[in-house]
């Protein structure tokens, strides 16, 4: 039985606090292992490709290997974890994005991937920083709140949640404010560290 090897990218970003999946032509981007010199490299190259996304803008983490078999040929897919902020989306691919939940228009197959890389995203952001990779250089409190709301599925306690993530010492005062529409200005804030930190958040 022959035995293919590819690369597929479960690749993550939040568009008006709504979680969101990149699909390319209807499926979770991939490129035959065979084309690539090494995968982390590969998996990088087919971001830029497919979405155009420099790397220097996003999260990437191999996550897990799949097997999938048919009559003739074995399937072994080996799945990266990228998060983006989406102000880095081509205009003319936000089209290719879609909600993240479990009725995407894919295979079954491919969905137990999207499934797994949710649940994998949703540990991710409960024990480290990562949700850094999806927010803007400044962002509102309350824009960090609905982050990880949308992330994870469910409401936070907007004072405990407040209370817990200042004792971290992640953030930083900017000095300013987001003065946009007619509510009240918001203190804009930023990350200490723009790279992964274990630390527990929720």
């Amino acid at each position: 039985m022959q035995t293919k090897i590819f690369i597929k990218l479960a690749v993550f970003s939040l568009d008006e606090e709504e979680l969101k999946i990149f699909l390319s032509n209807g499926n979770l981007p991939e490129i035959d292992s065979e084309k690539s010199t090494g995968l982390d490299s590969a998996a990088k190259t087919l971001l830029k490709k497919v979405a155009g996304i420099d790397s220097s803008f996003h999260y990437q983490e191999q996550l897990y290997t799949f097997f999938d078999r048919s009559k003739d040929q074995r399937i072994i897919d080996v799945v990266y974890f990228i998060l983006i902020p989406f102000y880095m989306v081509k205009k003319y691919l936000k089209q290719n994005w879609y909600c993240a939940d479990d009725k995407l228009p894919i295979s079954k197959y491919n969905q137990k991937i999207v499934n797994y890389s949710l649940q994998r995203l949703r540990w991710k952001v409960e024990y480290t920083n990562v949700v850094y990779s999806l927010l803007p250089e400044e962002f509102s409190f309350s824009r960090l709140q609905s982050a990880y709301e949308a992330i994870l599925g469910r409401n936070l306690d907007k004072r405990n949640f407040r209370k817990k993530i200042m004792s971290l010492n992640l953030l930083k005062s900017t000095g300013r404010k987001n003065s946009f529409g007619q509510a009240r200005p918001a203190e804009l804030f930023s990350f200490r560290k723009r790279d992964l930190t274990y630390v527990k958040v929720i």
